[in-house]
């Protein structure tokens, strides 16, 4: 009887494996012939910045897998790119310079047996790291130098600024900037007004180097304005202080982290304004936000986006103010609003610098507006404001 069982178990599971096999009946079947697919022929190019697109004639084995482009864009370095057997073109990037290059394109099977390569040649537009080379603008700024980037491509780039140490070939690393957006400024500061020689260099994510950019600066001088000369204005249609420890001489009186003025009762957008005591030729200031707790730092009152005005004949009424900049607080991290890490804090302790167009009106009297608080409510808090420029009378 039990060998009838064992027997009777042994048929049942041959008829399921026979039958599983015809229910997963390869239709695409692995290559074991050793026999690669067809070539990829038919090849159109589409050149573009630093790059192209490749169109292309898929082969029309049953067992194919996937195009590959294999090409070298400087000595030495090679870049792959794939696309599935679905796909009838592919790109190939990473180009540093307008000339001529080779790229092999191979078909491959599922059992990753080749075609034999097929080599075409393109020759790409001017690449994102020329164009930016070619445009950037380096200036005399406040302080030292200021840096003009117009990116339409938003490509990344890593702009390297050193400075010629003088009777020497040697140079000396400043800074690195990092961007990806349309158009940025940059400043180096820290510089008397005296002649200085920068040299920039700029990077791309491939790795692709631009040829060294070398610019003489004469840093404009710029100076810690005198808070004392700072007085508060009061306009009716101003935000009031949540009392009197919150007042707008807090905003300037050199004492850091709870200390604060604090805006009373209303609604986004508020406002505070106060005489910096003489015209000025702004270069740029630090926000300073109220830090006293941690659960203070980029969240509750303290300001996420703001605006600055200016005037020299203020009033209640705005139309005699002139929008000085648009500002946004950013967070390090890019954490959630109520998560933080040290360099968050330190960065928020530090003050917040935001630079001043040169385009901008020399003013007297400045005017924030405050847009949103870091924790969306209404309200908002400066523990201190700092300005630099210079004076105009």
């Amino acid at each position: 009887m039990k060998i009838k069982i064992l027997r009777l178990i042994l048929l049942g599971s041959m008829f399921w494996t026979n039958a599983c096999k015809e229910d997963l009946g390869t239709t695409e079947p692995l290559s074991s012939d050793g026999k690669g697919p067809g070539t990829v022929n038919n090849v159109n190019i589409e050149n573009g910045p630093g790059r192209a697109v490749l169109h292309y004639k898929v082969p029309t084995d049953v067992d194919l897998s996937y195009v590959k482009a294999r090409y070298e864009i400087r000595p030495g370095v090679f870049r792959e790119t794939k696309s599935s057997k679905n796909n009838d073109s592919l790109v190939v990037d990473g180009f540093g310079e307008e000339k001529t290059y080779k790229v092999e394109l191979t078909a491959f099977d599922k059992g990753e047996n080749s075609s034999l390569p097929t080599v075409i040649e393109v020759k790409p537009t001017t690449p994102p790291i020329i164009s930016l080379a070619n445009t950037i603008g380096l200036i005399d700024d406040f302080g030292g130098m200021g840096i003009i980037v117009n990116n339409p491509s938003e490509s990344d780039f890593r702009i390297l600024v050193s400075q010629k140490v003088p009777s020497s070939n040697m140079e000396r690393p400043i800074s690195t900037f990092y961007t990806k957006v349309k158009n940025i400024s940059f400043n180096i500061r820290g510089y008397e007004p005296e002649p200085v020689t920068f040299v920039v260099v700029i990077k791309d994510k491939f790795g692709n180097t631009s040829s060294p950019i070398v610019k003489n600066i004469l840093p404009i001088e710029e100076l810690l304005l005198d808070r004392n000369l700072y007085r508060a204005i009061k306009y009716d249609n101003d935000t009031p202080p949540l009392g009197s420890g919150r007042d707008i001489p807090a905003i300037w009186n050199n004492i850091f982290g709870d200390d604060a003025w604090h805006s009373g009762n209303g609604k986004m957008p508020m406002s505070v304004s106060f005489d910096l005591g003489k015209k000025v030729k702004l270069s740029r200031f630090k926000y300073f936000q109220r830090t006293s707790s941690n659960s203070f730092i980029f969240d509750h009152y303290n300001l996420k986006r703001f605006e600055i005005w200016g005037s020299n004949n203020p009033s209640s009424d705005w139309a005699s103010w002139q929008l000085i900049g648009t500002y946004e607080s950013k967070k390090p991290s890019g954490l959630p609003t109520g998560q933080w890490t040290n360099d968050d804090i330190a960065y928020a302790r530090a003050g917040e610098e935001y630079g001043v167009l040169t385009s901008a009106p020399e003013v007297r009297y400045i005017r924030v507006k405050m847009l949103e608080s870091w924790s969306g409510l209404d309200g908002g808090q400066i523990s201190e404001m700092q300005f630099w420029g210079q004076y105009k009378e």
